[in-house]
């Protein structure tokens, strides 16, 4: 059995988000493994689901938290590096390695936007599983489309903008707080993100040089409700490198 690979990078001043997360880790690695909010669950297995029906070759797990995503793509035999800029999140990730077949890396955004390469080589699925979190996302995006597959996916999946209804904040870009990781499961101290409308949404991909193809709306079997929004895209048919 061999040990999980973890390698560090220099980083920046972490942002306030990422400091939260690290003192929130221990709460919310606890609530997810427990699967405590079932509107989560479904949002997770319909995200496994999408990735192993597109088996375009290696997956990066971008911003992976404490790394449940990419152990169980490990455990389907799939090659997966996966990365995230929390200290204490990736400790846990590693704790629940088990052996398996997962290239870690502790890397915040800001550096991989800086330094693509430092995420890995190129992958046919890059995945932001409820983890594109601060404001400024464009350069990261543009860093992931960079490390693609001619065919590969940007898989990207966030809460659904229609959850803002009933949000104070209404329906306009803004910083949200989250507080619990689950229904009833509070969170150890709170977490700022940055919430997205699906028109904010689209022109992040088209700034980051990305082409939405598909998107998904996971319903929840007991309410018949979005429980998420997923964005697939892709490099557009121009910007692929010439067939040899």
């Amino acid at each position: 059995m061999r040990t999980p690979r973890v390698r560090a990078s220099a980083s920046a001043e972490p942002s306030r988000a990422l400091l939260a997360w690290d003192d929130a880790a221990e709460s919310w690695a606890d609530a997810l493994r427990a699967r405590l909010d079932p509107a989560r669950a479904v949002a997770d297995a319909a995200m496994v689901k999408l990735i192993r029906q597109v088996p375009t070759g290696p997956v990066l797990d971008a911003g992976c938290g404490e790394g449940w995503l990419a152990r169980e793509l490990a455990a389907h035999r799939h090659r997966v590096t996966a990365f995230d800029g929390s200290p204490m999140m990736l400790e846990l990730a590693l704790r629940e390695a088990e052996g398996k077949m997962v290239d870690y890396r502790l890397l915040t955004y800001d550096d991989a936007a800086r330094g693509p390469r430092r995420m890995g080589s190129a992958f046919g699925t890059v995945v932001f599983n409820f983890s594109l979190l601060e404001e400024r996302i464009t350069p990261l995006l543009s860093a992931a489309a960079s490390l693609l597959f001619p065919y590969g996916r940007v898989l990207i999946q966030a809460a659904h903008p229609g959850s803002a209804a009933a949000d104070p904040g209404g329906y306009r870009d803004g910083w949200r707080t989250m507080e619990e990781a689950a229904p009833g499961a509070a969170l150890s101290g709170p977490v700022p993100w940055y919430f997205r409308t699906f028109s904010t949404w689209i022109l992040e991909l088209r700034r980051a040089g990305l082409l939405l193809v598909e998107t998904y709306e996971p319903l929840d079997p007991a309410t018949g409700l979005p429980v998420s929004l997923i964005l697939s895209a892709t490099i557009p048919e121009r910007r692929r490198p010439p067939k040899e």
